[in-house]
This record gives C-alpha cells, structure tokens and sequence, in this order.
C-alpha cells in the first residue's frame, strides 16, 4: 500500500512538471513577432488564381499581372469550356490536367486552366462556355464569367 501511495506521489509530480512546462514555452509571447512559413504552391506577385467560385466576380489587378483561370472539366464526354477573353487580356498557357494521374480511371474528368496575362487597362471580361463543340448554343449551358479590371 505504502509503495502504491509513492508512485502515485510521483505520478502526480512528473505530471505536474509536464503540464508546466508545456506552459512555459520559449517563444516571445507575441505570436506577430513570429516569422510566418509559407505552405503550399508559391504563387508569384501579381499573379491570382481564379476557379468557379468567382464566377460573376469583379476583381481589380495592375498591367502585366498573370491570372490563372482553372475550370473542372471532363472532355471524354464531349463537353469542353469555350474560352474568351476581350482584346486586353492575352491567353498564354492552355492545359488540361487529368484528376486520375494513374491512367486507370477512364472518364474522370480533371481541370482545365489557361494563364491569362492582364495586357491592357481598362475593364476587361473573360467568358467560357461549358458544351459540346458540335452542338449548338441553346442558352441551358454552364457559363463562367469574370471583369477584370486591369490598373
């Protein structure tokens, strides 16, 4: 009984000690005084990524910014986007990326993205159409559209 009492005793102590110690860190205190890591895929300055959650947005970006626009899409059922942009804004990169990296999956669609540079000022628009390319346009399709505002 006496033994169960002492290493309960110690139990205790050494529990105490690592709560303790666990409050008494050695950071400053100042969580902004801390050096932020970057996680994730670097993007470059002036540079935004765009997707389907900003349809119908309005966003604003200085002469010469890259914008990448990345739409899911599956062509092995036929329907593509149709992209367009206003004179302003220059497509420099157009890919498609699978989904399914292995090859195995047939039909699992991916993503489209296209690298739009902001060329010239003013208001421009960029406008994509979700459909097959034989059928024609009846007004029922997925559409995608954003103004940017290039400065």
């Amino acid at each position: 009984m006496q033994n169960t009492l002492k290493l309960t005793g110690v139990g205790i102590v050494c529990l105490i000690a690592i709560i303790c110690a666990g409050c008494l860190g050695t950071g400053s205190g100042n969580p902004a005084a801390s050096t932020p890591q970057a996680s994730g895929t670097p993007v470059q300055v002036g540079h935004i990524v765009v997707n389907e959650t900003q349809n119908t947005a309005t966003t604003n970006v200085d002469k010469g910014s890259l914008i990448t626009l990345e739409l899911k899409e599956n062509p092995t059922t036929g329907y593509q986007w149709n992209l367009t942009t206003t004179t302003g804004l220059i497509v420099t990169g157009d890919r498609y990326v699978p989904s399914d990296t292995t090859g195995k999956l047939v039909g699992s669609g991916g993503t489209h993205s296209w690298d739009i540079t902001a060329a010239q000022t003013g208001e421009q628009k960029i406008t994509a159409v979700y459909k097959r390319a034989w059928e024609p346009v009846t007004g029922n399709e997925t559409t995608f559209s954003m103004t940017i505002v290039v400065q």
